[in-house]
């Protein structure tokens, strides 16, 4: 077959390879046009405007097929999983056309309450031959504001077990009616989980009209080729590194002060093993434990990265990695650990693997990021009316080899940052300042790139009280450079010009803005340089003097001074 009208036998047949691509590209598309549905649909900044979420299609045992180019890398890292887990509570054999299953279960979905998702079976004759599923960052789940403060999971919002969301079509009124009473925007929040809905329905169509039209009766025989592609094509790459025990560690803000993350990444003929043995417990308090779900997500994407760029992700990806964390662990967290902040671990993962693989792979990996910071802003009117928005800004990436760290750019995370006009529509504050901080960037043969100054302050005429809910990253450990790159600018955050971490600790996660003269300005991290400065071409730091990314005097200055 060489075009895509040509039929195609469906099981016992071999794909040729010119259809196969097209066939796979076909499945990405509908992933991508269910993105584009949440997108267009969901009213929140989160979902809408920074675009935290992702969307999958999946074959009838809950394997990965396809996803979205630009969905959440994490989602769908983790939506195999979730899926896979509903079919163990809801055999296949009890669902019926018009079911649709949602959770937010930290250890089944995402990592955290504030992530749903909505998993929808495809029929078709009768039976189940695929599975749509989307996770989207909710704009709220209830629980403490305050996320620094949280003393255990049940502080942090309504927990959704796996159930029934709709039954044949018609919706769980009950299920509905609990999110309605214990969320603070109600409308925004069912609205939001209403754009899931419908891009799961938009797939199920898009999927039987592609099955109509190459004559298929299952997925099956197309995912196993599919999924031994992308798993060969891995295995051939992690073949490609020396086999041995690369180590590495992080250290990273705490509850109470500094903790390690450790790694040991053994590479053995095609497989690769990381074990993050030695890592710090488990705290329940403070939410920046992380399920084994999510932290198996941020193990394997950056790897994903460095080995495999070019190779369309599905599930056949990722069999040769396998992951280790200690029970009760960090990286490892049981209930009723709080979860809700595990970006503030998860997050660091990357940068420990990089640095233990910088020997064996210099030219794949990159110094260390800023991360993204995200604010939650939240406020009311006069007469009880509420008002939400998240305030993202990406802070500074750190430089590879051949390549200078990218401005505002939130890896390992793919949100977006949300414009300037859509938070000030959606919440009584001005954004007074959103520049780059110049000399923030590490100095390195390529340079990190410069970190953000964001400035807020209460909009006139609103005279009543916004709080600003902070979980900042990089208080006390800059991002770091790599093989003789130096480290970025770490975070500063300050009120009316005061500092709220002087020693690196939050006292608290909520800052006030009581009068139209408070100011709240953060100085978000730049990433770290990647190689000896000195050997920086000269034409290259001109560049960056005319940009404003640094100062000939910040260039010329000691590492030490």
């Amino acid at each position: 077959m060489t075009s895509t009208t040509t039929p195609t036998s469906a099981i016992g047949q071999e794909f040729d390879p010119v259809s196969l691509e097209i066939m796979w590209s076909r499945l990405i598309s509908i992933a991508d046009e269910m993105w584009t549905t949440v997108l267009r649909t969901a009213v929140s900044t989160i979902i809408g405007a920074a675009q935290d979420f992702g969307c999958e299609l999946l074959d009838e045992r809950g394997n990965s097929l396809a996803h979205s180019y630009r969905s959440m890398p994490v989602f769908n890292l983790v939506m195999p999983q979730s899926t896979r887990k509903m079919i163990e509570i809801f055999p296949v054999e009890t669902m019926r056309p018009g079911d649709m299953f949602a959770t937010n279960d930290p250890w089944m979905c995402a990592g955290h309450l504030d992530d749903i998702a909505v998993i929808t079976p495809i029929f078709r004759d009768g039976r189940v031959v695929a599975f749509a599923n989307t996770i989207a960052h909710t704009s709220s789940i209830g629980g403490a504001l305050d996320g620094t403060r949280v003393r255990d999971l049940h502080e942090e919002g309504l927990f959704i077990p796996p159930l029934r969301l709709y039954d044949q079509g018609r919706p769980n009124e009950t299920a509905f009616a609990f999110i309605r009473a214990n969320v603070r925007q109600p409308e925004m929040v069912l609205t939001d989980i209403e754009s899931q809905v419908t891009a799961n329905e938009l797939a199920a169509q898009r999927v039987l009209a592609f099955m109509d039209e190459y004559r298929l009766d299952s997925l099956a025989q197309l995912a196993t080729v599919v999924q031994e592609r992308a798993e060969t094509a891995m295995r051939n790459a992690i073949d490609a590194i020396p086999n041995g025990r690369y180590e590495a560690e992080e250290w990273m803000e705490g509850v109470n002060g500094p903790i390690p993350l450790r790694t040991a990444i053994t590479v053995d003929g095609n497989s690769l093993h990381v074990d993050y043995a030695g890592s710090a417990p488990q705290t329940i308090a403070g939410g920046i434990s992380c399920a084994f779900i999510y932290t198996r997500a941020h193990t394997v994407y950056p790897l994903k990265s460095i080995l495999t760029p070019r190779i369309p992700s599905n599930e056949g990806c990722f069999r040769p990695i396998l992951i280790d964390a200690p029970e009760r662990s960090i990286l490892n967290a049981l209930p009723p650990a709080s979860v809700n902040s595990r970006t503030k671990t998860g997050w660091h993962l990357h940068t420990l693997i990089f640095r233990a693989l910088s020997g064996v792979l210099p030219e794949r990996i990159q110094a260390g990021n800023g991360l993204m910071y995200s604010d939650r802003a939240y406020a009311r009117d006069a007469d009880g009316t509420p008002y939400h928005a998240s305030i993202i800004a990406g802070g500074g990436r750190g430089a590879g080899h051949g390549v200078d760290g990218m401005t505002r750019n939130c890896y390992p995370s793919s949100a977006s940052a949300v414009a300037a006009e859509i938070i000030e529509n959606r919440i009584p504050v001005l954004i007074e300042e959103d520049t780059l901080i110049a000399d923030s960037g590490g100095r390195g043969r390529w340079r990190g790139s410069p970190g953000q100054r964001v400035t807020i302050r209460r909009r006139p005429g609103h005279d009543l009280p916004v709080s600003i809910f902070i979980h900042p990253d990089r208080l006390r450990f800059p991002a770091p450079g790599l093989l003789g790159g130096e480290s970025g600018q770490k975070t500063i955050v300050m009120l009316n010009g005061e500092n709220l971490a002087p020693d690196g600790g939050l006292a608290t996660g909520e800052v006030v803005l009581s009068t139209d003269e408070d100011r709240f300005t953060s100085l978000v991290a730049g990433g770290g340089g990647y190689g000896p400065p000195e050997e920086r071409d000269p034409a290259a730091v001109q560049q960056d003097i005319e940009y404003g990314y640094v100062t000939e005097q910040g260039w010329r200055k000691s590492s030490g001074s």
